[in-house]
C-alpha cells in the first residue's frame, strides 16, 4: 500500500518537472524517487511515465494521478489540522468572562475533566468577547446575552446572585433578606474584579462607601479580620470555605441576580457539552 509521502513525491514530480530536480527539492537521491514512482505504478496497476532512454515524463495517467493525488494530500491535511485543533481544545482552553464566578466555575469544571489541561482566563467587557472568539483568542466566552451570530453556538449557562457577608453582630444579620437600599451609608470591603457586577456598584450603590482590594489573599485576610460587610456570590456555595463568624445574607433586589450563557464557535461546540 502507497503511503501519503508517495504521494508528496509524485506531486513534487510534477512540480519540478524532472525526476532529477524533484529529488533534488526532496533532498533524496533520484534512484530512490525512482523506485517510488514504481511502487505507485505497481499500486495502481497501469505506468505514469512514458520513457526514454534518458527522460521520463508523466503520462496521461500520471497526470491524472497527480490530480488525485492533491485532493487526498488536502484533505489529509484538513483532517490533520482538525484533529490539532480538537487536541488543542482540550489541552489548552483560553475563557473570556464578562463576570468572575462564573468564569471560576467554567475553569473549575474544565479542571476536574482533566487536571493537566492550561487553562486560563481572563475578565473582558460584552462587547469585547465575541470579537475575541471569531479571533480565536478566546474558545469559551461567558455573557450576560446569548450571542447570535453565525457559527456561534449558545448556551445558557448558569444564574448568580450576589449576598452580603456580614459579622454575626450588625444589625442586618438577623434579616432573610436586604434590599440595596438599605446599604446606605454602610462601608464594605470589595474586591476590584468585579466585571460586570462593577455596574451594580455604580449605578445603583453611591451611598456605600467601598474599600477595593485589588490582591485576593489580602481581601480574604480583610474579611477574617474586619466587621465589615462584603459582597459574596452564590456560586460559591459548596466550593468555598465561607469565612469564620460571618452570616451570607442574599441582597433581594433583581438587579442582584443575572443569568449568564456560555458560547463556542460551532468547532469548539463539544467544550460547551464539557461545561454542561
Amino acid at each position: 500500500m502507497f503511503e501519503l509521502s508517495d504521494l508528496e513525491k509524485l506531486v513534487c514530480v510534477h512540480e519540478a518537472g524532472t525526476l532529477s530536480a524533484a529529488a533534488e527539492a526532496l533532498h533524496i537521491s533520484q534512484p530512490a524517487l525512482t523506485r517510488a514512482m514504481q511502487k505507485l505504478e505497481a499500486e495502481f496497476g497501469c505506468e505514469l511515465f512514458s520513457r526514454t532512454k534518458n527522460r521520463a515524463e508523466l503520462n496521461v495517467n500520471g497526470l491524472l494521478a497527480v490530480s488525485e493525488a492533491k485532493k487526498v494530500l488536502s484533505t489529509a491535511k484538513r483532517m490533520s489540522e482538525r484533529m490539532a485543533d480538537r487536541a488543542k481544545s482540550l489541552t489548552s482552553v483560553r475563557i473570556g468572562s464578562c463576570a468572575p464566578g462564573p468564569m471560576w466555575v467554567t475553569e473549575e469544571k474544565l479542571t476536574a475533566l482533566d487536571p493537566n489541561a492550561e487553562i486560563s482566563a481572563e475578565l473582558s467587557d460584552n462587547d469585547l468577547l465575541l470579537s475575541g472568539l471569531h479571533d480565536d483568542k478566546y474558545q469559551l466566552i461567558i455573557t450576560t446575552e446569548p450571542v447570535k451570530a453565525p457559527g456561534v453556538v449558545t448556551r445558557e449557562f448558569l444564574t448568580e446572585s450576589l449576598l452580603v457577608s456580614l459579622p454575626p453582630s450588625h444589625q442586618l444579620a438577623n434579616r432573610e433578606g436586604i434590599h440595596i437600599s438599605e446599604l446606605e451609608g454602610q462601608t464594605m470591603l470589595l474586591f476590584s474584579e468585579l466585571g460586570v457586577w462593577q455596574r451594580l456598584c455604580d449605578e445603583k450603590m453611591q451611598g456605600v462607601r467601598f474599600i477595593v482590594q485589588s490582591e485576593m489573599g489580602a481581601f480574604t485576610d480583610l474579611i477574617n479580620l474586619s466587621v465589615l460587610p462584603n459582597f459574596d456570590s452564590s456560586l460559591s456555595d459548596g466550593r468555598v470555605e465561607p469565612p469564620l463568624n460571618r452570616v451570607r445574607v442574599p441582597l433581594l433586589d433583581p438587579a442582584a441576580t443575572m443569568t449568564f450563557y456560555i458560547s463556542a464557535l460551532k468547532k469548539h461546540k463539544r467544550l460547551l457539552d464539557i461545561t454542561g
